[in-house]
């Protein structure tokens, strides 16, 4: 009798999981409230109940008679979801006290820094006088976050230009629990990492440069415009990347499965570990990039560890080195008229992948946060500056013809490769009701749809 594993989620991010457990003869038991979710078709059997809520989840499998021998998601931040299903079930998962804590930024900071891990000076904050105390004592540029959300969905880089009072109200409406934490901004080479533990060992498969090249350009919010493997790292420094990852890892106490981090290589020269995540990463990075450049597919092999298959530990040894660059589009705030190039894009030779989930008709706001984006390319070449080249020129080719405002017969072509070059922040915002094209990648959370309402970032007064 074939094994059969639940997949919490059916979205973009979790058919990778759905089709990896179909090519092994595993069946899938697929939840999430969207029936309409691009992997509910793919599932042997799907449910619509929601991922986020544990009651439901439980009371579903209270009254499913069939045996479950795994329990996975990719991508959504609900580990501790994951752990109380799978506790209930019997089946491989990380302690329920340590997803929880993976899921509270400042409960893991606290952790991390008990067990020694190299971290950024941080503190939680009630108030904007919180936050005014920590500036006076640290200094600028800071990161204002909300506690228990992703995506960097709430999280502001400050400096001296940037309102307090604003930006402390802007982070706190992002969070489930309405806390909010601050930290020191670390200047330096921000790093993707991820592997998967087996057998009390830290396999680290994934290793990229997240690309931060547009972070003045859409100041103060932080987006990612992708990342590149490899890293420009040499092989010391990488390693020591590596060594805070796995140090970091062992204090959070993820002893089993899946763990991504986001880390940063300092300018003093010391590696830095900025979030630790207790599940695969969304974004490509598991299922396509780190596959594509070094052979290793650890959705795959998290497939079989969750239903209790054994795992070759030469699954983790790449067999090949190729480079994958991401790039995402960047067009203007507005309403999309037409978009063209896209065939023109995909024609060139690198470029393996090319997603857009806005259509002519949608209109889209100025990006805040990664679920803002509205697509991407991924090249993959011999070198990293081929693939770069590829991915940068796909991004150029495509151009997205939007309406002007004041006149809607008027339009306007932008290529989104363009943007923001030089753009002043503080007209990233028009006036208005203006919800941005969510990214089908990422769950859906506080204000993931965000309304031109509110005002403005207002400035300080101060500049620097």
């Amino acid at each position: 009798m074939s094994k059969r594993i639940l997949i919490l989620g059916a979205g973009k991010e979790q058919v990778p999981a759905i089709e990896a457990a179909a090519r092994k003869g595993i069946r899938t038991l697929v939840l999430d409230m969207n029936a309409e979710a691009e992997g509910a078709a793919l599932a042997d059997e799907f449910r619509p109940v929601s991922t986020r809520d544990i009651g439901a989840i439980l009371g579903f499998l209270g009254e499913y008679k069939a045996k479950i021998d795994g329990v996975m998601t990719i991508a959504s931040d609900i580990p501790h979801c994951v752990s109380a299903v799978a506790e209930v079930l019997g089946v491989p998962h990380i302690a329920l006290e340590v997803a929880r804590r993976c899921i509270d930024k400042f409960a893991m900071k606290q952790a991390l820094l008990a067990g020694g891990v190299n971290i950024p000076e941080f503190a939680a904050i009630a108030s904007v006088d919180d936050l005014k105390a920590f500036i006076t004592r640290f200094g600028h540029p800071a990161v204002i976050k909300p506690v228990d959300n992703s995506g960097a969905r709430g999280v502001l880089r400050l400096t001296r230009a940037i309102d307090l009072d604003w930006a402390f109200a802007y982070a706190k409406q992002f969070s489930y629990s309405g806390r909010v934490e601050v930290e020191r901004f670390i200047p330096g080479l921000q790093i993707s990492t991820e592997g998967l533990v087996l057998d009390g060992r830290l396999h680290t498969t994934g290793f990229a440069d997240r690309n931060y090249a547009r972070l003045d350009d859409t100041a103060p919010y932080m987006v990612e415009d992708g990342g590149d493997i490899p890293t420009i790292l040499g092989a010391r420094d990488r390693q020591s990347v590596i060594a805070e990852f796995d140090k970091a890892v062992s204090a959070l106490g993820i002893d089993w499965g899946p763990a991504k981090g986001d880390m940063v290589f300092g300018e003093d020269g010391k590696a830095y570990v900025i979030e630790i995540a207790a599940r695969l990463s969304g974004g490509n990075f598991c299922y396509d990039k780190v596959p594509w450049s070094t052979g290793v597919d650890i959705v795959d092999i998290l497939v079989d560890m969750a239903v209790g298959n054994p795992v070759d530990p030469q699954r983790f040894e790449p067999d090949r080195n190729l480079a994958t660059v991401q790039r995402y589009f960047f067009p203007p705030p507005g309403r999309i008229e037409a978009i063209r190039g896209l065939e023109r894009a995909k024609a060139i030779p690198e470029i393996r992948k090319l997603d857009l989930w806005v259509k002519p008709g949608a209109t889209v706001a100025a990006a805040e946060n990664h679920p803002s984006r509205v697509g991407y390319v991924i090249a993959c070449a011999p070198t990293r500056a081929t693939a770069t080249a590829a991915a940068e020129k796909a991004v150029r080719a495509v151009d997205f013809v939007m309406a002007l405002e004041a006149n809607p017969e008027t339009e306007i072509t932008f290529s989104a490769a363009k943007r923001g070059r030089g753009r002043d922040p503080s007209r990233q915002r028009r006036e208005g009701e203006v919800v941005p094209a969510t990214d089908p990648h990422l769950t859906r959370s506080p204000r993931t749809s965000i309304r031109g309402s509110h005002p403005l970032p207002p400035q300080s007064g101060r500049r620097g």
